[in-house]
Formats: structure tokens, C-alpha cells, sequence
């Protein structure tokens, strides 16, 4: 096979030096209200309250810029959306014959927006008469009349949704969450001449976003939460205690748009995109306030181990139930997800043991933290045959591995194990998870940094369904232990017996007078104390095996 070199030409005196012409600027002869995008939703758009959708003065600005490049780099609920809206429609109208990509990293950013997008089409009869083609599967797709054609389409693994795309507008959400595999294939989507309009919330990472936001050929934005009209101090102080104060990494990234100190990312996302199988069923139930029907809660397909993590939590937060299944030695299925709001422990043990009953899990593991141990104390009253099975883990106690290598302690910080048991799963592709948007939103955004003792501090919020994750995981290295009679040890984590705790959801009655434990008058003299009580045979929840 003979190969042809490639020889270049000689340089060409009259090549052109200029920037290229932009793709996207409008014909001038156009209507005065295709003029002005702020004009455009004016005319055609109505606010919350059926009034002519008027921009706040901190978007104007933005919103009529022509920039080739422009980065947001904001906090949350300012805006963002409504000019991505705002923008793609005034496009399909002023536009005729150009193509535009709304994208995001996953379904669960991209599919809202997308609807956003369609609903508001849908309300300008200008644009609804004008729609010729309508596609969601396998990716969003609206061609209009002009030969405008708007496409939506998530990055998808290390960005190959992107190839083969050649287009004049990209729109990016939540960008700060974009793998920098997925820029690189982005980047080459876009025309000579197109714009790139990137939207994001620091998270804290030094990703592509983070580069974006230090580009100086770019236009930059910066709107914290503050901005907002509705914003009120109550509202602020709301938010600083669920992030844990204003100094805290979350309150600094979500409402104040600011990268703060460099973070790291806790999972590879191109790893965890890898054991995503969409034939595999993702199968939710979420139920608010009410205990679910037993009938409707998920089982077993076959026989099998199995095995549930648990993060209870209480009043506003969730709590997140997953069941994963053992599909070979080593190999794990996430099976089922069960999410519920406002249940108190009774309630929630009598959900685990409606659960068991129908997997007989080998191992339970539950976040000892917030409402955990109180179900759990609940949950071996209601169901003793659990006793050997479940297990109440301090995600900051100290665990005994068994497996360091010489010279190491084996006692490992339990949280920093449990996360590691899930890192080697992604790594070694041992773990098939469904195509789960909400799952997939909380491993991307989970970052940490390490304390002055190189201990790994993980970010809080948006973490529930992850933290069962690694109650679960740690469910199976427990089973796997006890298989393989390797002697370890973590001392028990012992339940005095009597009453169940107290539940603070519901009030305790007054003992009528005259009954033991009634408040009586103090006595006038001093009393005896009386012996205390023969203590009654303990149940104890296993830390460890």
C-alpha cells in the first residue's frame, strides 16, 4: 500500500486574518421585536402570574449579548433557565436555517429543560404553527418550517453523543458537571464562526468549567442567589443552616456562585457511566408521609443474596433504601430503590421488616447517624430474627479491616472503607447500576478534601442515596468476610433493654396522678435512694462481625 504524504502548499499572501463571521447574528431586515431577545420575551412570554415576562436589570445584560463565548459561573435560582428558554426560542424564530445543541451531562438536567423549551413553543402561536418535526427518542429533536433545527442530547459517556455533530449555537446546563472527555468532543461539535453559552454552579472542582470560567477571551457572568428578588435573609438563613453555615463548601458553591477552596471528585464518572446498563430495570418507589403499601414495595425475581444500606433520615430529610443483589461472587446488581419523606422510626422499621420479608437479605446495614440507630433499636424489637443480620454503622468510627498490608494499621475510618469498597467496584467494573438520573446527579457531585490529618472530608446535601450505597456495599464485604472465616473483629455496639427511645414526632402522655412516674411535690426530708433495678438480658446491634 503506497502512502501519500501530505505536502502543504506555499503560504498564501491573501488568507484571511479577521475572526469569522458569526453564524447566529440576525438578518437586520427582521421584525423590531426579533431585534432585542429581552423585546422577543416581552412580547410572547408571560410570567407566573400571566404578566409580560419582564427580565430582572441583572439580565438584561446577558441577555442581549452576542458574545461568542460567554460562562456563567452563578449560584442557584437566579435565571439561568429561563434565558436558555428565552434564547433557543427567539432563535427558531430569528434564525431560519441554523442549528442549535441544548445539552447537559445527564437526563435528569436535560429532560426538564428540554420540556421547559417545548411548553414555551407551544405557547406562541408564531412558533406552534411553525413546528414540522418533533422527536424525543433517542434524542430530542424540533425542526421548524424556516429549516431552524434545535436538537437536546446529554453528553452520554465521555461525551460520543457529540460526534458527528456540526452545529452554529451550543447551550450548556449545568456544566459544572461535564467530564473533561465530554468538552473535548463538545469543543468539536461547534461551526466555525458558532457561539458556546455555558451555564454552571461551582462544585469546587478544577474541571473543564472551572477553565472556562478563567478564559479571558470568553464573556463572564457571575449572579449569586442573592440577586434574586424573592431571596429574603430568612430564606439565607435557611439555606446556611441545611449547608452547614455560610462557610461551608456547599453554601459557598450553591448561593454565593464562588468556586471556594479546590475539591476533589470522589467517583470517576466515566467509571460509574461504564456499569450503567439500561437493560437493567430501574426500579423506585417513593412514598411521602405515608407508610408505602407492602404490596407495592419491590421483590425479589428469584432466590438469591441479597443485601440493603440504609440512610434514614428525619422530618425534612429523606431516607434512602437500596437493595442490591449478589448476581456472581463479586459481582453486584443495584435492584431497587426506595425513597421516603417524614416517616418516624416505628414507621420505618416496620418498612425494613416488610422488606425482609420479602428479600431475606443476609446483611442490613443502616447509617447509625441522625434516626438510624433508634430504627434500628425499633427494628430488632419488632423483627428479633434479624438479630446476626443487621448491622448499625458510625460512618465515624474506626472499622478493623484484616487485610493491611504490613507495617499498616488495619483500622480504617469507616466512611473513608465504605467509599473505597464502592471505588473498587466502578474501577473493576464488578457493579451494574440502571439508568437511575437521580443516582447518577449524586455521584457526579460528590467531591471531599483531606483535613490537616489527610483525613477525606466528604461534601454534604445531596448525598442520601449514596450514603445507602455504601451501607449496602458494605453489607456485602460483611458476608463476604463471614463466608471466607477470616478472623476480624470490631467490638459490638450494645442496646440497653426496656422501652423503645423516645419518638420526637409524636408527644408523651402525662401518667394520670397518683401513678408511678406522675410528677409528685419533693419530699420535705431526704430520701434513701432506692437499689436501681436488675437490668433485663440486652439485644445488641453488631458493629462488624
Amino acid at each position: 500500500m503506497a502512502v501519500i504524504p501530505f505536502a502543504p502548499a506555499a503560504a498564501d499572501t491573501g488568507a484571511r486574518t479577521a475572526p469569522p463571521a458569526d453564524r447566529c447574528r440576525p438578518d437586520p431586515g427582521l421584525p423590531e421585536y426579533l431585534r432585542s431577545r429581552a423585546a422577543f420575551a416581552r412580547r410572547f412570554f408571560r410570567d407566573r402570574d400571566g404578566n409580560p415576562w419582564e427580565p430582572r436589570p441583572y439580565q438584561l445584560q446577558s441577555l442581549e449579548s452576542n458574545a461568542p463565548r460567554k460562562v456563567h459561573r452563578d449560584g442557584r435560582d437566579v435565571g439561568k433557565t429561563s434565558e436558555i428558554e428565552i434564547t433557543a426560542c427567539w432563535a427558531a424564530m430569528a434564525l431560519p436555517g441554523r442549528e442549535m445543541l441544548i445539552t447537559a451531562p445527564c437526563h435528569n438536567h436535560l429532560e426538564p429543560l428540554m420540556r421547559r423549551v417545548l411548553s414555551r413553543i407551544r405557547q406562541v402561536p408564531e412558533l406552534a404553527e411553525t413546528l414540522a418535526e418533533h422527536r424525543v427518542q433517542p434524542s430530542w429533536f424540533l425542526r421548524f418550517e424556516n429549516g431552524f433545527i434545535l436538537r437536546g442530547r446529554v453528553s452520554g459517556p465521555r461525551g460520543i453523543n457529540y460526534q458527528g455533530m456540526h452545529v452554529d449555537w451550543i447551550l450548556v446546563d449545568e456544566a459544572q458537571e461535564m467530564t473533561d472527555a465530554a468538552w473535548t468532543e463538545l469543543h468539536q461539535a461547534l461551526n466555525t464562526g458558532g457561539r458556546r453559552w455555558v451555564y454552571g454552579v461551582p462544585n469546587g472542582l478544577r474541571n473543564g468549567f472551572f477553565r472556562l470560567c478563567q478564559d479571558p477571551a470568553a464573556e463572564h457572568y457571575h449572579w449569586p442567589s442573592a440577586l434574586n428578588p424573592d431571596y429574603t435573609p430568612e430564606k439565607d438563613a435557611e439555606l446556611a443552616a441545611l449547608y452547614g453555615g455560610r462557610h461551608a463548601p456547599a453554601y459557598i458553591h450553591r448561593v454565593l456562585g464562588e468556586h471556594g477552596e479546590p475539591e476533589n471528585a470522589v467517583f470517576p464518572m466515566d467509571a460509574y457511566r461504564d456499569c450503567v446498563d439500561p437493560a437493567l430495570p430501574a426500579v423506585v418507589v417513593s412514598a411521602g408521609g405515608d407508610l408505602p403499601d407492602p404490596d407495592a414495595l419491590p421483590g425479589p425475581e428469584r432466590p438469591g443474596r441479597y443485601f440493603l444500606g440504609g440512610d434514614l433520615g428525619y422530618a425534612r430529610d429523606p431516607s434512602e433504601l437500596v437493595v442490591y443483589g449478589e448476581e456472581a461472587p463479586g459481582k453486584l446488581a443495584a435492584l431497587a430503590r426506595v425513597r421516603t419523606r417524614g416517616l418516624d422510626y416505628d414507621a420505618q422499621s416496620r418498612l425494613l421488616a416488610a422488606l425482609d420479608e420479602k428479600w431475606g437479605f443476609s446483611r442490613i446495614v443502616l447509617d447509625a447517624g441522625a434516626g438510624g440507630l433508634a430504627t434500628a433499636h425499633h427494628l430488632l424489637r419488632r423483627a428479633a430474627r434479624l438479630a446476626g443480620r443487621l448491622h448499625a454503622v458510625d460512618f465515624g468510627a474506626m472499622v478493623d479491616t484484616g487485610d493491611a498490608a504490613p507495617g499498616v494499621s488495619p483500622k480504617r475510618h469507616a466512611k473513608e472503607f465504605m467509599t473505597e469498597l464502592v471505588q473498587r467496584a466502578l474501577s473493576a467494573r464488578t457493579v451494574r447500576f440502571p439508568a437511575d438520573p437521580e443516582r447518577e446527579l449524586q455521584y457526579s457531585g460528590h467531591t471531599f478534601r483531606c483535613d490537616a490529618r489527610g483525613v477525606p472530608r466528604y461534601s454534604k446535601g445531596s448525598d442520601h442515596i449514596i450514603d445507602a450505597d455504601r451501607c449496602a456495599f458494605f453489607a456485602w464485604w460483611l458476608h463476604c468476610r463471614a463466608r471466607d472465616r477470616q478472623a476480624w473483629a470490631v467490638p459490638p455496639l450494645a442496646l440497653p433493654a426496656g422501652p423503645d427511645p423516645p419518638d420526637p414526632a409524636r408527644p408523651v402522655p402525662l401518667p394520670p396522678p397518683g401513678s408511678r412516674g406522675a410528677p409528685r411535690a419533693p419530699d420535705p426530708a431526704p430520701r434513701p435512694a432506692a437499689a436501681p433495678p436488675a437490668e433485663a438480658p440486652g439485644c445488641a446491634i453488631l458493629l462488624g462481625w
